[in-house]
This record gives structure tokens, C-alpha cells and sequence, in this order.
């Protein structure tokens, strides 16, 4: 009798480490999924630039953004693929936060322009479920 309880104890040890050993896993790749990341540039008058998170379809995303010493234009979009979505246009904006889900994978975010006559220091705080992100200025 004591060795069978032995023998379910044990079984019961193993059991619990091989599901603890997947729980585990599964919390660490959802871990590595969310990022957070701030992206400060400038702006110069007259110019752009494209700042967009690969994600993939289902990916959330969470964003807030300051421009500071103008007002800037923007497109926040995605396109891949054939695929295209747009999420929000903005014109003579100094800031905005919100969040996007990806309808497909591929690069989501913005493009920006300056029409005022000084540069604009832009930040952009991001937080969520993306890969990298893809700057071009």
C-alpha cells in the first residue's frame, strides 16, 4: 500500500512539473509578444516620415503621441498584401493616443508630415503585440 502511494505521488510530481513546465512556456510567449517602446524624432518643415509596428492579424496595439513645437498631418494605416485599412486621419494635430487591432499581418502605423515652418519633435509611446518597429524617414 505505502509503495503505490509512493508510485502516485511520484506520478503526480512529474505530471505537475511537465504541466508547469507548458503553463510556463505559454506565459513566457505571451510575455515576448507585448513590447513597449518610445520613438522620439524630428520633423522638419516640409518633411515625412512613416513610423509602423509589424504585427500580425489580431495583434492589439495601444499608442499615444505628442508633437511638440507645431502641428503635424497624419495617416495611421496598414497596408499588405493586396490588403489595406485605414484607421484615422488627423490634420494640424499636436497629439492623440488610442489603440488598433490588425485586421491582417503586416505594417501598421503612421505617416506623418510637417506643414508648419519649424521642426516638430515627435514621441510616440507604444505598447503591445508587435514584432519591431519600422522606421523611414
Amino acid at each position: 500500500m505505502l509503495d503505490e502511494q509512493r508510485a502516485r505521488d511520484q506520478s503526480s510530481s512529474v505530471i505537475d512539473a511537465v504541466f508547469g513546465l507548458f503553463v510556463g512556456t505559454a506565459y513566457a510567449q505571451d510575455a515576448q509578444q507585448t513590447r513597449q517602446d518610445t520613438v522620439t524624432f524630428v520633423l522638419e518643415p516640409d518633411g515625412t516620415a512613416e513610423i509602423k509596428m509589424t504585427m500580425e492579424a489580431g495583434n492589439v496595439a495601444e499608442y499615444s503621441w505628442t508633437a511638440t513645437g507645431g502641428r503635424v498631418n497624419f495617416d495611421l494605416h496598414a497596408h499588405s498584401g493586396g490588403e489595406s485599412v485605414d484607421y484615422e486621419r488627423g490634420s494640424g494635430q499636436t497629439s492623440g493616443e488610442g489603440s488598433i487591432e490588425a485586421p491582417f499581418a503586416g505594417d501598421h502605423g503612421w505617416f506623418w508630415r510637417n506643414r508648419d515652418s519649424a521642426p516638430i519633435t515627435m514621441t510616440i509611446q507604444l505598447r503591445g503585440e508587435y514584432s519591431e518597429v519600422v522606421e523611414t524617414y
